[in-house]
């Protein structure tokens, strides 16, 4: 799932972070039946034997088509219909699909231009209508329908048509061969989207206000009762999942105003399941009756350098500010010793990670002879450097009141000042370091020349959005800027291929070119990381909360 850069850890990470300012007194007081059972969810903040109360931020909307927030994903995955889902190291697995696609299975043609999916039989939706081929057709012509405010229309796109020769097979045909979309058909790719009910939704021209996106419909396990905007969703086991009902009796889910209000709920047993950043889970970890929960995670922090404005356009100067960012220490001192050292776009469990790749190695002195070597020399009596009279002056980006953002700006203008380098600090709002150029952003605008940001990548890992170059921003999300023919025909070939060898040796040239040219200072892999009651069981972020029907508390 990609969040559009941000390297943001707590609640959950949001695409669109929000704050909430509203009481923790708010309480939802709605007692719900699910469907045709007896069985109620009372709710208050008092603990229950068997229902989960998990803190987040606000949503902007519960239906992920046309939702921008990271929130409402992970509230899909308890309610909603996807093709695929994937486990903690983001391999994929059939959820609604039976199968996963390939040439051996006869899932791939030999051109690479049509792929067939098997639909699970027996899934119904929550009000009781079958799940078909229909509704996956339908939510693609939704999601392509130019009147819909979807957040990306990436990898559909490249569909020209889908077919249904029975209501549970799929034969989708694609406009050139496209290796992600295997995975990331309505699973866990750029932005997951749900599979939409074409019997409630059918009728309308448009989505964008329906009243659907308030109280959707799925297949998932749980069934969304109540959604009140300033206090949050409230939802029950669903007696017809077809993998059997949960053993959970329901889950609260609750808007919390911000983290420091989460440590207090978290204290007080308020609240069963909250993400944290790495500074409150250090905080938390001896706390009476509280477990830590660290998985690693395919998102890391970077820093984006803007290499089309001098001096970063020099190779030189980016390798030696990435040789004075000491990513271990960032590792021990940011994270806790949370998350590895990053040298890479390719996380170490993904296949397509290259061992052999490695970012410059910290090393000052080094980093000073490079610089000296591309005729930046030091003044005796300032410290810093410049050539023909110009400054060596940069500007770091970052975002105001963000973790570790704030702690860390101040250590990198002092790294750089080591070698000579002059850093000016500027913080910006979330909304305007994230906005459109046309909107003042800071990233696509690319105002900048040191930004720090980060990535959270798919279950395939296609990061070609980040490097190619016809990936500017608004087109795409190449903050950096970045453009070289080498990396665009080696992403080619792994956009293209579905063997898995090829792309694998495409995608370890891309990191070996990356290492080399430093359009982006990779610091480090982060864990996802939350802290719940003892009492919750089976509980495991890193699996994307698929798992939810086997959540239990006692």
């Amino acid at each position: 799932m990609s969040l559009h850069g941000t390297a943001e850890r707590a609640n959950m990470n949001e695409h669109s972070r929000t704050l909430v300012w509203l009481s923790v007194a708010v309480a939802i007081v709605t007692t719900l039946t699910v469907a045709c059972s007896k069985v109620a969810v009372e709710t208050g903040s008092h603990r229950q034997s068997g229902v989960l109360r998990i803190s987040t931020r606000r949503f902007d909307n519960l239906n992920t088509v046309v939702s921008a927030g990271g929130s409402s994903v992970y509230l899909a995955y308890l309610w909603g219909a996807f093709l695929f889902v994937s486990d903690d190291k983001m391999r994929i697995e059939p959820e609604l699909a039976t199968s996963i696609p390939t040439r051996a299975n006869g899932g791939v043609s030999t051109d690479g231009l049509t792929v067939t999916y098997h639909l699970r039989r027996g899934v119904t939706w929550h009000d009781g209508a079958p799940f078909t081929a229909s509704d996956v057709i339908f939510t693609w012509h939704v999601i392509m329908n130019p009147a819909n405010n979807v957040v990306t229309r990436i990898g559909y796109d490249k569909i020209s048509s889908i077919t249904a020769p029975d209501a549970y097979t799929l034969v989708v045909r694609l406009k050139q061969p496209y290796a992600p979309i295997v995975a990331n058909f309505f699973g866990p790719g750029e932005v997951p989207y749900v599979i939409l009910p074409r019997h409630l939704l059918g009728g309308l021209s448009d989505i964008n206000h329906a009243s659907y996106n308030r109280k959707p419909i799925g297949t998932g396990p749980f069934i969304i009762q109540s959604y009140d905007p300033d206090a949050g969703v409230v939802l029950a086991a669903n007696p017809r999942y077809w993998r059997g009902k949960p053993k959970l009796q329901g889950i609260q889910y609750r808007i919390v105003p911000d983290a420091n209000t989460e440590m207090v709920m978290l204290r007080a047993d308020e609240i069963d399941v909250a993400a944290v950043s790495d500074t409150h889970a250090q905080e938390l970890k001896d706390a009476p009756g509280i477990v830590i929960v660290s998985e690693p995670a395919p998102q890391n922090t970077f820093l984006s350098l803007n290499v089309r404005r001098p001096p970063l356009d020099d190779v030189r100067v980016r390798r030696a500010i990435a040789m004075t960012v000491d990513r271990s220490f960032f590792v021990r001192a940011f994270q806790f010793g949370a998350g590895s050292v990053d040298d890479g776009d390719e996380p170490p469990f993904y296949w397509a990670y290259d061992p052999r790749a490695h970012m410059p190695s910290y090393d000052p002195q080094a980093a000073g002879q490079l610089l000296d070597a591309a005729g930046w020399r030091r003044d005796p009596a300032s410290g810093y450097r410049s050539k023909a009279g110009k400054p060596l002056h940069l500007i770091f980006a970052y975002i105001t009141n963000r973790d570790p953002d704030t702690r860390y700006a101040p250590v990198f203008q002092n790294a750089m000042k080591q070698i000579g380098i002059a850093v000016d600090l500027r913080n910006y709002p979330y909304n305007i370091f994230y906005a459109p150029a046309s909107e003042g952003g800071v990233l696509n605008g690319g105002g900048y020349d040191v930004a720090m940001s980060g990535w959270v990548l798919g279950s395939d890992p296609d990061e070609a959005t980040l490097w190619m170059c016809d990936q500017y921003p608004p087109l795409g999300y190449n903050w950096s800027f970045f453009c070289d023919p080498r990396l665009d025909a080696l992403e080619a070939t792994a956009l293209s291929s579905y063997d898995r060898d090829v792309r694998r040796r495409a995608y370890w040239q891309i990191q070996e070119l990356l290492a080399r040219d430093v359009p982006a200072v990779f610091v480090s892999w982060v864990n996802i990381i939350y802290a719940t009651r003892d009492t919750v069981r089976d509980f495991h972020p890193g699996e994307s909360w698929v798992a939810s029907w086997d959540w239990r508390k006692e």
